[in-house]
């Protein structure tokens, strides 16, 4: 199990994050879903295993993570321990996991898991094509975190259809996922929600140069 370093998104997860599961991190820009899942990696490298990070936006920044470190006393140098995927096309990102090695992961981290399939799909008539083809991508996800015991953590967007938002890809997604945290900006306040079968719970959150953490 893998902390995420929010005290009380841990104890609602019972702990951190589980082997074996996906874990979903979705919601709207600039909520810190990039930012929790560096907060996850950090606690992750004190396995001493490595980490796997697939960036699919370009998003993935060493200078946080190392300015996050700092303030943990961790050593900089464990940030050689996360490997970088920069994935550019659907195909890169459903073989990817598929030819490797992952036995030595502590850690899948998957950033951001729709948006290439949403870019490359995104005529109408390319509607179904997209959804079966990311459910198959999404089921051998499935299948890796359950027979390698490894955690996978995604991230997702958030889109408003007809007034409502909802997450991207949310039927097929949804299959495949086992706990899903939901975060959310509302009148200049943070909001947190634990979505599973065992549970839904919702709190309020605060970002800082540290983190997500429980106001004080």
């Amino acid at each position: 199990m893998i902390k995420t370093g929010f005290k009380k998104l841990d104890q609602s997860l019972g702990g951190g994050i589980k082997e074996g599961l996906i874990t979903d991190i979705y919601g709207q820009t600039a909520t810190g879903k990039t930012q929790l899942v560096f907060q996850i990696c950090l606690n992750a490298l004190k396995s001493g295993k490595e980490i796997l990070f697939q960036d699919t936006t370009g998003g993935f920044r060493p200078e946080r993570i190392l300015e996050m470190m700092k303030a943990q006393q961790m050593d900089p140098a464990l940030l050689d321990k996360i490997k970088v995927g920069r994935i550019t096309n659907t195909s890169q990102q459903i073989q990817y996991l598929l030819k490797r090695s992952i036995e030595n992961f502590s850690l899948i981290i998957i950033d951001s898991v729709t948006d290439l399939f949403s870019f490359e799909y995104s005529k109408k008539e390319h509607s179904f094509e997209k959804h079966l083809s990311f459910m198959k991508y999404m089921q051998n996800l499935a299948s890796i975190a359950i027979n390698n015991k490894i955690p996978i953590v995604i991230t997702n967007i958030v889109r408003n259809i007809d007034e409502q938002e909802k997450e991207n890809l949310e039927k097929s997604i949804s299959m495949y996922t086992h706990v899903k945290i939901k975060l959310t900006k509302k009148n200049g306040e943070f909001f947190c929600e634990i979505i599973s079968p065992f549970q839904n719970e919702s709190f309020t959150y605060v970002k800082t140069l540290d983190g997500l953490s429980s106001p004080s």
